[in-house]
């Protein structure tokens, strides 16, 4: 990514190894928490925002590519364990310490690159601090790119024509919630009649044998091409 002609650069860290990200999207920040104090009426006195403290908020959007996908499936498999983002924009550099995963989505589209987007949470050891001269300032280097192929889904061993496009998706409360939904054209060749999916696959490169298995898909409503 670039800012006023400068590569920026965004690094996720844990367990001292570092992860260079080809990100085009990024919002994380610090943003302000508090409470509003009314003006009074009858005198020209604005509202006034007291600020209590800050928190780490936001969302960064990347491709899958061979040097990434690992790294970042297992911040979604292991999720109790923390992570940093080192972040460099140019006008400063900042690192988010101890961060873990709110929500994410995994999208793809026919012949185009898989995307991750990934929701940010602060904990309560969650805290900023400046890159020191023991910062790695690693630069992101172009590796294989992950693209969809919609000809690479299976449901149920039966391979579905076309899919040209799906978006799985998870939250993480209490407990994890997640939902994929599925866009292809319905034809006689395949059509969901059963009342769930026992499993169902998708590659996601072949040359490095990555894809992903759900299993026990219930629909979300009649005729639907979501499930959950």
């Amino acid at each position: 990514m670039k800012v006023q002609g400068r590569d920026c650069t965004l690094t996720v860290a844990k367990d001292d190894e570092y992860y260079p990200l080809p990100y085009s999207e990024e919002t994380v920040r610090q943003a302000s928490k508090g409470y509003v104090l009314p003006g009074c009426i009858g005198i020209r006195n604005r509202e006034k925002r007291v600020i209590t403290g800050r928190t780490i908020q936001g969302c960064v959007v990347t491709r899958l590519e061979e040097n990434n996908v690992l790294a970042l499936f297992l911040l979604l498999f292991y999720r109790e364990q923390k992570f940093d983002l080192l972040a460099d924009r140019y006008a400063y550099k900042i690192i988010y310490k101890n961060l873990s995963i709110k929500e994410f989505e995994l999208r793809g589209e026919n012949k185009e690159p898989l995307y991750l987007r990934l929701d940010v949470q602060e904990n309560d050891d969650s805290y900023t601090t400046g890159w020191d001269l023991n910062t790695p300032d690693l630069k992101w280097i172009n590796t294989r790119t992950f693209y969809f192929d919609g000809h690479s889904v299976i449901a149920d061993l039966k391979v579905i024509p076309l899919v040209y496009r799906f978006e799985l998706t998870g939250k993480f409360t209490e407990k994890a919630k997640y939902q994929i939904t599925l866009y292809f054209p319905f034809t006689d060749e395949y059509f969901p009649t059963q009342k769930t999916i026992e499993k169902l696959s998708i590659t996601l490169d072949r040359t490095f044998g990555v894809g992903i298995d759900l299993y026990d898909l219930k629909p979300l409503d009649d005729m639907a091409e979501r499930f959950i």
